[in-house]
């Protein structure tokens, strides 16, 4: 009993630990809403990252927002990340910029605008989580809202 109490303790104490991991990779997807509209896709994203200080990071990643009547649109940002950890559940903040560009046909149109966001995350076996989002990024007068679900390996 006592060995198994003491594994358990490690495995909370190393979760924790991870969540102010040094690095991180991961990939979500989710839904994208586009303008507040009926007008939905499906979003797929890739992130890395890393933890300067206990409580803030820094992010990059990669977000292919779908297609919505022909015009579809993609992005790169840069957060940074506060949060905060409650145990095992690591809640967080992000907030940034991100170089998108959108295609209808052959016309392309980009720029550079803010992203926002929270969403937690839990982790459920050793370096592994998963979590849930919402982020929200700006395309000129266009604002695309994504939910998703996430899972995130923490390295180091």
């Amino acid at each position: 009993m006592k060995k198994t109490l003491l594994a358990l303790a490690l495995i909370g104490a190393s979760s924790t630990a991870m969540a102010d991991s040094w690095i991180y990779a991961g990939a979500s997807g989710g839904s994208a809403d586009w303008d507040n509209s009926s007008d939905t896709s499906t979003a797929v994203s890739v992130h890395v990252g890393t933890g300067i200080l206990p409580f803030i990071g820094l992010e990059a990643g990669y977000n292919d927002f779908g297609e919505v009547g022909g015009l579809s649109a993609s992005s790169v940002y840069f957060a940074a990340k506060p949060s905060i950890d409650f145990g095992p559940l690591h809640v967080y903040a992000k907030g940034g910029l991100h170089k998108w560009e959108t295609k209808l046909g052959s016309a392309t149109n980009d720029d550079v605008d803010m992203m926002y966001g929270v969403g937690a995350e839990y982790f459920i076996m050793g370096p592994f989580s998963v979590g849930a989002n919402y982020m929200n990024y700006t395309l000129d007068n266009t604002d695309i809202g994504v939910l998703s679900i996430s899972g995130t390996f923490h390295f180091l």
